[in-house]
């Protein structure tokens, strides 16, 4: 009789089993019983096309990865990377999934871990990294490394992401957006490209106007065409426009300022400005400094002139 040749995914497998061997870090069985959802963890678990993929693939080949793990403490584990597959397996009543158990010196650590498994394997939804943004940014707060600038915060979070400040601005940009607004645009009522636009903070006060519109007019149409129209009748100006903000204390102002260039000092002196990349981070700063000396300017100039 003759031999059968292992399949591709065993053989897979069993080089990812080597691979893992040599760097010390052996994969165990644990039973799913003793997995736990990660707090951390803001994308979707919805059981949609790309989950229905995961449960057809987990159930032809087995578990082509391994799922990372963390302890949680008395003999649990804090999914890090595999939440999907793990939903996965326990619709199929499997007991036990293959996991690496790697450990994490803060949250932060865990957080991007997690991050960057779930940015890397799936389709992510704008939503869903506009939530994770806001995760990352509370955790940032929390372990103290959160800057008082809202620039700086956005700077802050694409690093830890690799993503730019403009994309993390725009994910976050999101939140922005009332239940009805967001429902609309995750139910495919709404293009990206309109609720992105709504989402601006200088669009804010057009969301009454634009669901009214829409109310009124009913569903008597393509509903994205719709709602496209209900923002093009309220940014024309037949809604009044916000009443003005109150300009900042002067006072405020440059107080705010002392804060943030002496932060910003501190961090340029801890850069090495014979490293490429140090170099490219200060010359951020450095940029950001002229910035708020601008503002600075405008702030003094104000205070002076009330006297």
């Amino acid at each position: 009789m003759a031999k059968k040749n292992p399949s591709i995914f065993s053989t897979l497998q069993k080089t990812a089993q080597n691979a893992s061997a040599v760097n010390g870090e052996l994969i165990r069985q644990l039973p799913l019983d003793a997995l736990e959802h990660n707090p951390l963890n803001r994308f979707s678990m919805a059981e949609d096309e790309q989950f229905q993929a995961t449960l057809a693939s987990v159930e032809k080949d087995g578990f082509l990865e391994d799922i990372i793990v963390t302890p949680a403490g008395e003999g649990r584990y804090r999914i890090v990377s595999g939440h999907r597959r793990v939903a996965a397996a326990r619709k199929l009543e499997k007991t036990s999934v293959p996991c690496k158990v790697r450990e994490y010196p803060d949250t932060l650590s865990e957080l991007r871990a997690l991050m960057g498994a779930n940015v890397h394997r799936r389709n992510i939804s704008p939503f869903d990294m506009a939530r994770q943004l806001e995760t990352l940014r509370e955790v940032l707060r929390k372990e103290g490394k959160l800057p008082e600038n809202v620039k700086e915060q956005a700077e802050r979070m694409a690093e830890q992401t690799e993503l730019s400040r403009a994309t993390v601005e725009r994910y976050l940009d999101l939140l922005n957006l009332d239940e009805t607004l967001t429902s609309w645009a995750e139910e495919g009522k709404m293009t990206m490209t309109d609720a992105y636009e709504l989402a601006r903070k200088k669009n804010q006060h057009l969301y009454p106007a634009v669901e009214a519109f829409v109310e009124q007019n009913g569903p008597k149409e393509d509903f994205p065409a719709l709602v496209h129209r209900a923002i093009a009748w309220a940014k024309a100006g037949e809604q009044p426009p916000p009443p003005p903000k109150a300009l900042p204390s002067p006072l405020r102002a440059v107080e705010s300022f002392g804060r943030s260039i002496r932060r910003s000092t501190a961090q340029i002196k801890a850069l090495s400005l014979e490293d490429g990349a140090d170099k490219d981070a200060a010359r951020k700063k450095l940029e950001t400094c002229l910035l708020n000396l601008e503002e600075l300017r405008q702030a003094v100039e104000a205070l002076k002139n009330s006297l």
